[in-house]
């Protein structure tokens, strides 16, 4: 182990606190980001103690192997990263505070070599820091970044596909009889989510009848008329019979021009009086 090398970790660890602090100057208010000198006390300061734990995980790599040192850096990046990630806190406030770091780290690592100047530290040791420090620096930076990312992109798809599977509910209004609102734009990715999503919730709700109301839909092309046909067609082979309602004025205008048959579909104009009789069909056969 070097000598001026054990002096270095031990001078950064007995000044991670006094480095929090001289880092902590450098931030700006900004609602939301942990960053924020506005954060909440207990916010603050778990973000000093993490920050003062930052400072001696990299006087640690000065000690360590690039491999024994990545494997500490991942670690640490993994369980911070998730914990930035719950927070308002935006991935160029994280480059920029990584900048603003290493910058505090080396003011420090110079304090250093000017108060133990007995030490007769020599250049070559100071480069060698210089390249344990900025590898560790910067592999922090490239695995949070990843880590972030991962992370935000996984949520991002969790909720589109609850925002899909949200937006093509089966309604049940019977126990045998489903209503399925169709609303907005249809593109070819939402066209199959919704006959996905529609075949499986009819299957496990044992429908045999499926009213679809396309009122709100203002547009109606060739693909979207294909995919409605192409549920209808699915629907029929799992024995569930379908009636589709609502058909706009402007939408039958547009599907006659592009010479769309819907002559072999059931359709009606009026979802209200549909489901009023399906509602009456149940009661008659209700017990008393």
């Amino acid at each position: 182990m070097d000598t001026h090398s054990s002096h270095l970790y031990e001078y950064l660890v007995d000044h991670a606190l006094e480095f929090t602090e001289d880092w902590l100057r450098f931030q700006k208010v900004k609602p939301g980001s942990h960053y924020s000198l506005d954060s909440p006390p207990e916010v603050l300061n778990k973000i000093k103690e993490q920050n003062s734990h930052y400072v001696k995980l990299i006087a640690k790599c000065l000690l360590l192997s690039t491999e024994e040192s990545k494997e500490l850096i991942s670690n640490w990046t993994k369980e911070t990263a998730a914990d930035r990630s719950k927070s308002g806190t935006t991935l160029d406030e994280v480059v920029h505070n990584s900048g603003v770091f290493r910058r505090v780290y080396w003011t420090y690592v110079e304090m250093f070599v000017e108060e133990e100047s007995e030490l007769n530290i020599q250049l070559k040791e100071v480069f060698e820091w210089e390249r344990k420090i900025n590898f560790a620096l910067d592999y922090i930076l490239e695995t949070f970044t990843s880590t972030f990312l991962s992370i935000l992109m996984t949520r991002l798809h969790a909720q589109s596909t609850l925002i899909k599977e949200l937006s093509t509910p089966v309604i049940s209004l019977s126990s045998e009889v489903g209503l399925l609102p169709i609303i907005g734009d249809i593109d070819t990715d939402r066209a199959r989510t919704i006959v996905e999503s529609t075949l499986q919730q009819s299957a496990d709700s044992h429908l045999s009848l499926l009213l679809i109301d396309l009122s709100g839909v203002v547009l109606i092309d060739t693909m979207v008329a294909q995919q409605i046909f192409h549920l209808i067609d699915a629907l029929n082979l799992l024995g569930v019979k379908s009636i589709i309602t609502g058909i706009r004025p402007e939408v039958a205008q547009t599907a006659i021009h592009l010479g769309l048959n819907f002559s072999k579909i059931h359709t009606e104009n009026s979802l209200e009086r549909i489901i009023a009789s399906v509602i009456q069909e149940n009661s008659e056969f209700s017990p008393i």
